[in-house]
């Protein structure tokens, strides 16, 4: 095997290998000529011998070099070694996978921008027999600039051709019958498509709840209602309930549905008319052609047929036991407190007098405290008498100098 990626390598620059991927082994490199970055896919296992499968992979390896779309990785070489498949892709500069940056904020028009380029690249496939399979935000590559780049168009199919699976059946962005062991389809394309999309916008994959898939709009109120119905649809668990391929997905991701209707705009007012120079127009108090003092706008009457009596709730009246709340002419009482009734007069005489409260003395508290013998403290101890004389260290005498006369002879 190993000298069979050394064949598959050789005239690369700076073969370095990135390990394994799902289910193929990585290995990026540089072009001789031009030092364009590289990445070279193997699977670890051989082509059958079975002609059947040899002319299969002839077939997938005629689509995939036909395809050319700017939201393809360009597949530089496809082929075999010694029954050991290889798919050489250039790498979009400046780029990195999708699954980094789903935890960044999107916008709808950016999320759906994304979709949209990631749709039209599987709908060019489409054109040429290949289906995706596995589509998943590690193998979208979004640059600096926005373009997007969808890689391992076709691997899937490549890794059945071995005896394998590329694909990760735990992934919340595959279709249900892909993670049962079904066949790439166009259907499955679409559900993945529809999971990414709302991955961007929630931040979250597809999120059930009691059985029921919840709308993208239920984590971002910037998603329009009608993008929502399109979600919702394309992430239909049974494939016949879905879109029957990516173009349908994308038509119905319109442009119109993308946005939500902008507000319909108001018709600026008329104005008046000046009654000196006639110019229309005039909005405020004196004519701005002419100077001349305008007259006061007459004010519009309510329009005809309608009351303040019509709308809910318009009369609301509180009195000390209820309130009363109108709608039109019919009054509802909706009691709020009710009095409580306090007996006076020849009434009272039925109430028992209150019980007499108990009379309290401190004083009485406190006697049998203040009789009470009093705590017996122990005598300090004396302090000890010290003589700091006897302490003392004793001083040297002072020496005495004698003054002795000098002899005169």
């Amino acid at each position: 095997m190993r000298d069979l990626i050394r064949q598959v390598t050789k005239g690369y620059k700076g073969i370095k290998l990135e390990g394994q991927d799902k289910g193929f082994i990585v290995l990026s490199g540089k072009e001789p000529g031009s030092r364009q970055r590289v990445v070279i896919k193997v699977p670890p296992r051989l082509l059958n011998r079975d002609p059947q499968i040899a002319r299969r992979f002839e077939g997938l390896a005629q689509a995939i070099r036909q395809l050319n779309h700017p939201n393809i990785a360009a597949v530089q070489q496809i082929g075999e070694k010694a029954g050991l498949p290889y798919i050489v892709t250039r790498v979009l500069e400046k780029a990195q996978p999708l699954v980094a940056r789903l935890d960044q904020p999107w916008a709808v028009d950016a999320a759906a921008d994304v979709v949209m380029q990631v749709g039209q690249a599987l709908d060019h496939a489409y054109r040429q027999g290949v289906v995706h399979g596995n589509l998943t935000p590690e193998n979208i590559l979004v640059a600096d600039d926005g373009q997007v780049q969808v890689t391992d168009i076709g691997l899937e199919e490549l890794a059945e051709l071995v005896g394998g699976r590329a694909l990760d059946a735990a992934s919340p962005f595959l279709a249900p019958e892909r993670r049962a062991g079904q066949p790439a389809a166009a259907p499955a394309d679409v559900y993945s498509l529809a999971a990414i999309l709302y991955a961007l916008l929630a931040h979250r994959p597809p999120q059930v709840e009691n059985g029921v898939l919840i709308p993208p709009s239920r984590f971002n109120a910037d998603v329009p209602p009608a993008m929502d119905r399109v979600i919702l649809k394309a992430l239909s668990p049974d494939p016949a309930d879905r879109y029957a391929d990516v173009g349908a997905f994308l038509t119905a991701l319109g442009a119109g549905q993308l946005k939500a209707q902008p507000p319909a705009a108001v018709a600026p007012a008329r104005g008046r008319r000046c009654p000196r120079c006639g110019a229309e127009g005039q909005s405020g108090r004196f004519c701005r052609k002419c100077g001349f003092r305008l007259p006061e706008a007459e004010k519009t009457p309510p329009a005809a047929g309608r009351s303040r009596l019509d709308e809910p709730i318009q009369i609301t009246k509180i009195s000390v036991g209820h309130i009363e709340v109108g709608a039109g002419v019919e009054m509802q009482p909706t009691p709020i407190a009710r009095p409580m009734m306090i007996a006076g007069g020849e009434a009272s005489a039925g109430f028992p007098e209150p019980l007499e409260m108990p009379h309290v003395d401190p004083a009485d508290l406190w006697a049998g405290m203040s009789d009470a013998a009093n705590f017996a403290m122990p005598e300090p101890p004396p302090m000890p008498t010290i003589e700091w004389a006897e302490g003392a260290i004793s001083m040297p005498e002072p020496l005495v100098f004698e003054e002795t006369p000098l002899d005169e002879s």
